[in-house]
């Protein structure tokens, strides 16, 4: 089966919007192309992805792309999907852990990991 993350990351996107707050991505620092100057904490990257903040928000079972204003010039950003740590509510706090790891497809060559990653719901 394909990755349920890029699915669940539209779904909570979609749910904070239409509850009317702002919708934010955890990206890790690495996966981000073009991010300019966006909050950075450790090794992440927290975008605001609301429809006000940002333009031509795509979100496919591959990556994460959209145009923001970084320092008054829009840059575009690019992640992959599988780097996307955490999407939450910067209101409520209210959001989904991603695991770091999900397993390779089955036929993939290589084992999964040991035990089944789990999401965790954030409040």
């Amino acid at each position: 089966m394909t990755s349920s993350r890029p699915y669940l990351i539209r779904a909570l996107y979609e749910w904070i919007v239409d509850n009317g707050k702002t919708p934010m991505l955890v990206v890790r620092e690495d996966a981000a192309a073009g991010g300019g100057t966006a909050a950075r904490r450790d090794e992440f990257t927290v975008y605001n992805v609301a429809p006000e903040a940002v333009r031509d928000l795509a979100i496919d079972d591959e990556s994460v792309r959209f145009h923001a204003r970084f320092g008054g010039a829009f840059r575009q950003v690019v992640c992959d999907v599988r780097q996307v740590c955490r999407v939450f509510c910067r209101e409520t706090g209210v959001g989904v852990d991603f695991p770091d790891l999900e397993p390779e497809p089955e036929g993939a060559g290589t084992a999964p990991p040991r035990g089944r990653p789990q999401l965790r719901v954030v409040k």
